[in-house]
C-alpha cells in the first residue's frame, strides 16, 4: 500500500514512518505543496495536511491566505484521485467552531466566520465532492519538534511568560495522530464503508493555562502563571462517530508529555 502525505509537515510524516513500523507492506512517501500534481508518484491513498506544524499547541497559527492557495491544488487533487481510484484523507481543525459552540459533533453546523474557518471550510466542500474522501477534524497536537508548538511552550516557560487564555477541545501527541490515521487507513483498504467528516481528541479538553502549568510541573520551573487562572474549560468534541465507524479510543496527552520533552532536551 502507498501513502502519500501531501504537506511541508515533516514531524508528521516523522510520526507516520514511526507507526509504520507495526505493520508490513506500508509504502510512505512525502511531497511538499509545491510539488507538481503531474509529477506526484503513485499512491492509494493521499493525506493533505494544510495547516502543517501550525495546527500544534503553542504555534503561530496559520493565516487563510496560505490556505487560500491551495483551493486550486485540492480541486485538482479530487480530480486525480477520482482518476486512480485512489482514497483522500484531509485533516482540518475544529477551528471551523466557535466557542460558544461548546459541545460538539460531526451534525453541527460550523458557525466560526473568521478567514480562517471559511477557507477551511471551503477546503472541505472541495474535499466532500470526492464521494469515498475522509475529513478529519482534529484540535492542536503536541510533538517534539524543534521547531513545534510544544518547543515554543517550553521556551516561554523558561523565559517566564504568561500564558494565552486560549482553551483547547482536546490534545493529542502527534504519534497519536498517526496512529489514528493509519487505522483508518489499513479500514478502509480492507474494505470498511467510512466517508465524510470525522472528529478526534484526546481524551480531555483543557486550556492552555493547565497546559503552561502542566509543563511548568514537570520543566520543575515555578513562575506562578497558575495565580488568578481558571482552568474550567467546557469546550468539547465528540470522538463517538470515530469510535464507532473504526473502534478507534482517545489516549491522555497527560501520559506522553513527559516522553515529549525528554526528546525535546
Amino acid at each position: 500500500m502507498r501513502i502519500l502525505l501531501y504537506s511541508d509537515y515533516p514531524a508528521l510524516f516523522e510520526a507516520l514512518q514511526q507507526e509504520s513500523k507495526r505493520y508490513s507492506g506500508i509504502t510512505l512517501l512525502q511531497a511538499s505543496p509545491d510539488t507538481e500534481l503531474l509529477t506526484l508518484p503513485d499512491f492509494q491513498f493521499i493525506v493533505l495536511a494544510p495547516l502543517a506544524g501550525t495546527t500544534e499547541a503553542g504555534a503561530t497559527p496559520s493565516s487563510a491566505t496560505q490556505l487560500d492557495t491551495w483551493q486550486e491544488k485540492i480541486t485538482t487533487l479530487v480530480e486525480l484521485c477520482s482518476l486512480r481510484q485512489a482514497r483522500l484523507i484531509f485533516i482540518s481543525s475544529d477551528l471551523v467552531f466557535t466557542p460558544s459552540q461548546q459541545a460538539v459533533n460531526e451534525l453541527d453546523s460550523p458557525e466560526n466566520t473568521s478567514p480562517l474557518a471559511t477557507s477551511l471550510l471551503r477546503l472541505e466542500k472541495i474535499i466532500a465532492k470526492l464521494p469515498q474522501s475522509i475529513t478529519l477534524r482534529l484540535p492542536p497536537s503536541l510533538s517534539a519538534a524543534p521547531e513545534g508548538g510544544l518547543a515554543q511552550l517550553v521556551a516561554r516557560c523558561q523565559a517566564k511568560e504568561p500564558p494565552e487564555q486560549l482553551n483547547y477541545r482536546g490534545l493529542q501527541p502527534l504519534d497519536d495522530l498517526a496512529r489514528i490515521l493509519l487505522s483508518i487507513i489499513l479500514q478502509v483498504d480492507a474494505g470498511a464503508k467510512a466517508t465524510g467528516i470525522y472528529h478526534y481528541a484526546g481524551s480531555e479538553p483543557v486550556s492552555q493555562s493547565d497546559l503552561f502549568i502542566t509543563l511548568e510541573r514537570l520543566l520543575k520551573i515555578n513562575i506562578g502563571s497558575a495565580q488568578g487562572i481558571s482552568l474550567t474549560n467546557n469546550l468539547t468534541i465528540s470522538t463517538k462517530h470515530l469510535l464507532e465507524t473504526f473502534g478507534i479510543h482517545p489516549r491522555a496527552w497527560r501520559e506522553k508529555l513527559p516522553e515529549l520533552l525528554e526528546q525535546l532536551k
